[in-house]
């Protein structure tokens, strides 16, 4: 779902579900440190054409899903926001949200059935996924729907997946939290060490480093300056001098096959074939964008 200003200004005074695999090391998309950065910085809001598609197709994928599992209704709602003050093992307190697609009641015969709730996905990797109506979802999945079911007291999380492999497909998968008790007391336990080392005491992990593209999201103050260490400015000059040795290294290597080549298209060696084809671009206009520029200043008193 799309948040809101203030939803997000939300997150980061709590630990929810989409931050659970980052934590625990099993996110294919962010790190523990992503999510450090998330909860102690302002960061700007930025939706890739993933997300936006994610976001659009949300509530057709719910619908769907309802009609598969067909419960009877007593209750239910979209986009629903949970809280609960969670107790580690050891006793650390830690704030928590769940931000659910889809929340209901199911009753049987009379009675109240089961708390449940629709987790909606899209994707196009298949093979990631198990059989439909068993709980065979990939590990950051399975925890994230975990940790929903703990805020939100749930005894079922619906997975619904829109698979756009070949045409479109949806699947259902089916997690009980009765079954995961244990993984769960650890999942609150590893989280709540998080929250309380790094976060609480503003330490950042050293486990794990930032993604450039949640770093490009931090606001920065304007005019504020803090001191760095030396030597990591004087390893990344020297990265940055290698690098462009080795690019003018490969574009004079790239010149001489290209000689080589006189005026044909192709060259052939041993290990494959090099091509020089053309192509034609279509034409286009950059429209304008602010960005930030990462450059090298050296004191002015140093020779």
């Amino acid at each position: 779902m799309a948040l809101t200003e203030k939803q997000r200004t939300a997150r980061q005074r709590s630990v929810g579900g989409s931050d659970i695999p980052a934590i625990l090391g099993i996110s294919p998309f962010k790190s523990a440190a992503d999510v450090f950065l998330e909860k102690t910085h302002s960061m700007e809001n930025q939706t890739t054409v993933a997300m936006e598609a994610g976001h659009m197709l949300e509530p057709a994928v719910i619908d769907w899903a309802i009609k598969r599992i067909s419960p009877e209704f007593t209750w239910s709602s979209v986009n629903v926001r949970r809280t609960k003050t969670l107790e580690s093992s050891s006793g650390i307190i830690l704030p928590a949200h769940a931000n659910l697609d889809f929340m209901f009641t199911a009753w049987v015969d009379g009675k109240i059935e089961s708390r449940c709730a629709i987790e909606a996905k899209t994707t196009g990797m298949p093979q990631y996924w198990g059989k439909e109506g068993s709980d065979e979802v990939p590990d950051h999945v399975l925890v994230q729907c975990l940790w929903q079911a703990l805020v939100a007291n749930l005894d079922i999380v619906h997975v619904a997946v829109l698979f756009g492999d070949r045409g479109f497909t949806l699947k259902m998968y089916e997690i009980k939290t009765t079954e995961y008790e244990e993984q769960t007391k650890e999942i609150i336990d590893r989280v709540a060490e998080f929250w309380n080392k790094n976060v609480m005491e503003g330490v950042a992990p050293t486990e794990t480093a930032p993604k450039i593209d949640t770093i490009k999201k931090v606001i920065r103050v304007p005019k504020k300056s803090v001191e760095m260490p030396d030597i990591m400015v004087q390893s990344w000059l020297t990265a940055k001098e290698e690098l462009s040795t080795a690019r003018r290294k490969e574009a004079e290597l790239k010149a001489k096959i290209l000689s080589n080549l006189s005026d044909a298209e192709e060259g052939k060696a041993a290990s494959g074939t090099v091509t020089y084809y053309k192509y034609d671009r279509r034409e286009y206009t950059v429209p304008t964008t602010s960005y930030r520029q990462m450059k090298w200043c050296p004191r002015k008193d140093k020779p």
